[in-house]
Order: C-alpha cells, then structure tokens, then sequence
C-alpha cells in the first residue's frame, strides 16, 4: 500500500487535466511523513481540498511543535520513502523523468474496494498534490517548514 501513496499524490499533483511539468521528486519525501501521523494525517483529512496548503499550515499555529517535527519525520522516513518510491518505480505505477526530476503517475484509473482507513489515506494523498500543485518548491519547503 505505501507505494500508492506516492502514486495519488502524483494524481493529485499531476491531474489528467492539467498543465504541469509534473511533480517535482523532493515532494514525494513529505508524503509519508504527514500522512503516516496521526495528527498530520488528520488535519489534513479535515481540511477541505479548496482551502489548500496554508490553511492546512494554519491550524499548527497553536501547537507549532508538530509542523516543526515535519523535517525530522522526513529525515528519518528517507528511507522508507525512497523504497517506496523504487517499488513504484519497479511496478510501474509512477514514471521517472530523470532529466527534469519529475514524476508523473502511469494511470489515473481510480482504486477501488479498498478497506476504509486505506481510502482515506488515499484520498489525503491526493488532496496533499491537489495543495502543492499551484506553489513553488520553495513556497511548499516555507509552509511546512522542510528542507528539500
């Protein structure tokens, strides 16, 4: 299952209707580490797709310590994002552009029948490439306080 995180991210980032150069690596390495914690995971469950990444950054800013725990969540799950991404790689679920260091989903068809908590875990995937798509990588690295 944790490749497919990556994968809808990418879908979220890259939808099959937009014009974008696809989803910029460095972005891939925060996934795991937001949607693999509870609180990260359920805030941004809770937050609606349209209000985006800052909104989503906005309800950390009485309790700063867990947005701030960001970057060493994803210093340490660099492995387990990486192997991640090698096996979506392998299994073709996400394509490598090597010359621009993108990544582009290989299929939008949608998942399906999958146990609740695995769908709602690929649905904030989704919605974390929807809120990182119309920024910068360095706008993403402000708001969620990362170093890519």
């Amino acid at each position: 299952m944790r490749p497919i995180l990556g994968e809808v991210h990418a879908c979220g980032y890259c939808p099959q209707n937009a014009a974008v150069d696809g989803l910029p690596l460095p972005l891939l390495f925060c996934v795991l580490p937001i949607l693999l914690h509870a609180r990260t995971c359920d805030e941004v469950s809770s937050t609606l797709v349209a209000s985006g990444l800052r909104k989503f950054e906005e309800k950390f800013r009485a309790d700063a310590d867990l947005l701030l725990a960001l970057q060493q969540r994803s210093v340490t799950m660099r492995p387990l994002s990486l192997r991640s991404l090698r096996i979506a790689l392998a299994t073709g679920l996400l394509s490598l552009v090597a010359d621009s260091g993108t990544i582009w989903p290989r299929t939008y068809a949608p998942v399906r029948d999958l146990p609740r908590p695995a769908d709602d875990l690929l649905k904030a995937g989704e919605k974390l490439g929807a809120w990182c798509r119309p920024l910068s990588l360095f706008e993403v690295s402000g708001i969620l306080r990362v170093e890519f």
